[in-house]
């Protein structure tokens, strides 16, 4: 890995962090609770993306596991994590489905905020091939080829770097990174211009479907590790602590019905994604759920937390390590869960 490549990432990660919070404590405007009719309020959960990753959501809305508890969610999707978190830091949402990783690091720079649940549990990134006897993504097999990913400081970038190095790989000298707009690398890869992919879902699946095939599963290989969820300020968890954990609520029972009917989940994917094949979103979501990176529960345990901030720990975005129970309101998931 390229330490000062890296170093250069976390200090703009963490000036972009910083900014955010300057902006918050200078102006902290705040929307007044909006009701869409008698008996329930209006949420606004700020969504990094719009994703297959974060189906969870969408499977509470179209569930109606949130008008249950008599709320009503309006999704606002702000493009990128950093004005995800934020548009919640400011008041303009309630919460913010991000990378949780944004909580520790702004807890360094004074910020209080908190997450209260996980939506996405592992880390939902895939090598995939191009050639059909290639079985691997080793020394051997990466060695004098071309990988296609997204960008830094974009995760599959990372992750793909952090890869080579556990393999004592140079880039750029062992093997040439390809790194372009997001979305892009599907591209490079089934026109020949790379040998693999490093990305995310449903591009996994779509290169899947013109003949690649997967090679390597990071879910499968770090397990448990905290990759998306959902976080709130924590003034407004302590002003709203029923509000909340009813809506994390509905994010438990959205997680536990995708494992348990995957028509069911499917077809609320394909309301929020009709520009997809039924194939390609069926098999996206099927490898999510199948590989866990949908978890079981939205607490977040000791484990999974930990390997998170170690993975920035070891990048540079964090100083230090910061405790699971400091940075995340494991009451509100317990109470949640119940």
């Amino acid at each position: 890995m390229h330490a000062s490549g890296v170093r250069k990432i976390a200090v703009g990660s963490a000036a972009v962090i910083v900014l955010v919070l300057c902006v918050f404590f200078v102006l902290r405007p705040t929307h007044p609770p909006v009701t869409t009719a008698p008996g329930f309020r209006t949420i606004v959960i700020n969504e990094a993306i719009r994703t297959p990753l974060y189906l969870p959501l969408y499977h509470a809305v179209e569930r109606g596991y949130f008008r249950e508890a008599g709320l009503e969610p309006k999704i606002v999707t702000g493009g990128t994590a950093t004005a995800s978190f934020a548009a919640m830091l400011s008041g303009e949402a309630d919460f913010a489905q991000a990378d949780p990783m944004y909580v520790p690091i702004s807890r360094e720079k004074g910020g209080r905020t908190k997450v209260v649940a996980q939506v996405v549990g592992r880390i939902a990134l895939w090598g995939v091939a191009r050639d059909p006897s290639i079985p691997d993504m080793t020394g051997t097999t990466l060695r004098g080829k071309k990988i296609a990913t997204q960008p830094r400081p974009m995760s599959a970038y990372t992750y793909t770097i952090t890869l080579l190095s556990q393999l004592n790989l140079q880039p750029d000298t062992d093997v040439e990174i390809i790194s372009g707009t997001p979305g892009t690398e599907i591209a490079a890869l089934l026109q020949g211009q790379a040998d693999f992919m490093v990305s995310t879902e449903p591009l996994v699946s779509q290169a899947e479907s013109a003949g690649a095939h997967v090679v390597l599963s990071f879910p499968t290989l770090l397990g448990d590790r905290a990759f998306s969820g959902l976080m709130a300020r924590e003034d407004f968890i302590r002003s709203n602590r029923a509000l909340v954990i009813s809506t994390v609520r509905a994010y438990q029972k959205a997680l536990t019905d995708i494992h348990a009917d995957r028509e069911s989940a499917f077809a609320s994917a394909r309301k929020y994604f009709p520009q997809m094949s039924d194939a390609v979103l069926k098999a996206a979501v099927e490898r999510l759920t199948n590989e866990e990176v949908f978890p079981r529960s939205i607490l977040v345990s000791e484990q999974s937390w930990f390997s998170a901030t170690a993975a920035r720990i070891a990048v540079g975005d964090l100083n230090a390590s910061v405790p699971l129970e400091e940075a995340c309101d494991l009451s509100i998931m317990r109470d949640a869960d119940k």
